[in-house]
């Protein structure tokens, strides 16, 4: 029997279809396509219909010699920067062949809303995405890569365990204090010189930590003083722990106590060791269909944002893995529509992803291919300077020397 979730899923297929006949048939008005390097292909779409102008970049995950980076603007917490620039200075091997905006940011500081993970290492945790603009506290989905190019969409949350004295306990965040009052949390040299500057009244205890050494995937420190009743501490000798509400007193114990504690950071739902995680909102496809349609009341977006046509910047997986998707859709001219999320995950879909999400877009919507831009970014100013970004990297020989 046909569930009514199906139905409005077919109806919108069809009304799509109709409406756009060259792209739900898979035949574009226009389209040129370039190898960009060994396993990257970038390819013009153009649907007259919609008017939809689309730059896709084609992955191949199977490839050793390309890995996919997460990088933050200017390397720091709360810095914007623009795509172009986050690419000209990478220094690690291999070369930076393309790369697209990722997360939503504070658009005064830069700082990312969802969890950052940056080769392996976790610079933002966050149980509940750490987000203005959703209609409730929620995860929002974001972009796992381990160090095998496989790629994971999930709406992950912060898994951070904080072992002291034979006891293991929770942590609620990293470089984050979540919006409920009961909380032990983590900030690190990463987030500033010092603890940000408490505008809830929580009366938090802090204690100053020496660290001692750190892993990807582990943190160990030493309690360097006692417990401070609220106000701010300086991070640079390692960390600063802070108890808030009815977890105050846990902390203050661990400061009595002295001595050594270990933090384990991870993501759950666990894929293993993952080498960069990057936020979006919200997931558009899964398990081959279009779920755009329940994004505001499973993720928290609203009609202004889901239903109106915006420019896009989207990621994508094919089924078997193989193939990552990150494609941007010009918008906000009369040449250039934007799209609705429900128009972006069909056109996820026909391209070939059988998963994928909706990265940050609007005037931040940016496409870069060896150190050029490539679509049309809808600020009058050109490129705007964003929070975060994803780096396609080849590590193999230059065209040409293969």
């Amino acid at each position: 029997m046909t569930t009514y979730a199906a139905s409005v899923r077919l109806l919108g297929v069809c009304a799509l279809a109709a409406l756009f006949p060259a792209a739900a048939h898979g035949q574009w008005d226009s389209s040129s396509v370039r190898t960009v390097a060994p396993g990257v292909i970038h390819r013009r779409l153009v649907v007259n219909s919609g008017p939809w102008r689309i730059n896709v970049l084609e992955i191949d995950l199977r490839r050793p010699d390309i890995s996919l980076r997460g990088v933050k603007g200017n390397d720091a917490f709360a810095s914007r920067e623009k795509l172009t620039s986050m690419a000209g200075r990478y220094k690690g091997p291999g070369r930076v062949v393309a790369a697209v905006n990722t997360d939503f940011f504070d658009v005064r500081t830069g700082e990312s809303e969802n969890n950052v993970v940056i080769e392996g290492a976790m610079k933002k945790g966050v149980i509940l995405s750490d987000s203005p603009h959703d209609k409730f506290n929620a995860r929002h989905s974001q972009l796992g890569v381990d160090w095998n190019n496989r790629v994971f969409i999930e709406r992950f949350a912060l898994d951070a365990k904080l072992i002291y004295g034979g006891r293991t306990a929770k942590l609620d965040g990293i470089n984050y204090r979540p919006p409920y009052p009961d909380a032990i949390t983590l900030f690190t040299p990463f987030a500033g010189d010092s603890t940000p500057r408490d505008t809830t009244g929580r009366n938090s205890a802090l204690v100053p930590l020496k660290l001692v050494r750190q892993t990807m995937n582990e943190m160990v420190f030493t309690v360097a003083g006692n417990a401070k009743e609220g106000g701010r501490l300086p991070t640079q000798a390692g960390a600063v722990l802070i108890g808030d509400g009815a977890r105050r007193e846990e902390v203050r114990a661990i400061a009595r106590r002295g001595g050594t504690i270990r933090i384990t950071t991870g993501v759950w739902p666990a894929h293993g060791k993952l080498r960069t995680v990057a936020g979006g909102w919200p997931v558009i496809v899964n398990d081959g269909k279009s779920v755009a349609e329940y994004a505001d009341i499973v993720e928290g977006t609203f009609p202004r944002f889901s239903a109106t046509r915006h420019p896009r910047t989207a990621a994508g997986v094919s089924r078997d893995g193989s193939t990552l998707y990150l494609v941007t859709v010009d918008g906000r001219r009369e040449s250039d529509s934007g799209m609705s999320l429900s128009e972006l995950a069909e056109t996820m879909m026909q391209l070939g992803a059988y998963e994928a999400m909706n990265f940050d877009g609007g005037g931040s919507t940016t496409m870069v291919i060896e150190g050029q831009v490539v679509n049309r970014p809808s600020d009058q100013s050109g490129e705007r300077p964003i929070g975060s970004g994803l780096l396609i990297v080849f590590e193999g020989e230059r065209k040409g020397k293969e």
